[in-house]
């Protein structure tokens, strides 16, 4: 529905063919959940590249000496081509999340301990430069942004 209001193409059946012709071009990539496709621009990064392990190394919010309280800050992400889950340990925040790719960025969902105490949130990674930007937003709570690196 929003790719037929988008393009003012009147009928579900052209907008299908449409979209399964641009995916034989290469120009999109889909996946079939159910009985609804979803649709990825190709100019986004791959799956892939967000997958594996990768270190905090700076936050606009937190100085290096809190990232570094308890072990060296990292995500661990896992996944397939476009479910991905993972752990996270930075400064007294370390929790899992489960999310799926939507574009050029991973949105997800976590449970967490700050300090000991149960946080949740929605977060979002996205690759900037080789690097990933990691943002959690607690539930109720504050917005924090990490950049980090390939381990």
């Amino acid at each position: 529905a929003k790719i037929r209001k988008a393009t003012g193409i009147p009928s579900h059946q052209q907008v299908y063919l449409l979209t399964q012709e641009l995916t034989m071009r290469r120009e999109i990539t889909a996946r079939r959940e159910g009985r609804k496709w979803v649709f990825y621009p190709l100019d986004g990064p791959s799956p892939g590249e967000f997958r594996g392990h990768w270190w905090v190394v700076s936050s606009p919010d937190f100085d290096p000496e809190f990232l570094e309280m308890e072990t060296t800050p990292f995500v661990s992400v896992e996944g397939d081509e476009f479910a991905f889950e993972g752990t996270f340990h930075i400064g007294l925040i370390q929790g899992e999340f489960d999310g799926r790719l939507d574009g050029k960025r991973v949105i997800f969902s976590f449970e967490a301990t700050d300090e000991l105490e149960p946080v949740h949130g929605a977060g979002t990674m996205s690759l900037l430069d080789g690097k990933m930007e990691l943002k959690l937003m607690l539930f109720l709570g504050d917005e924090f942004t990490f950049i980090c690196e390939r381990s």
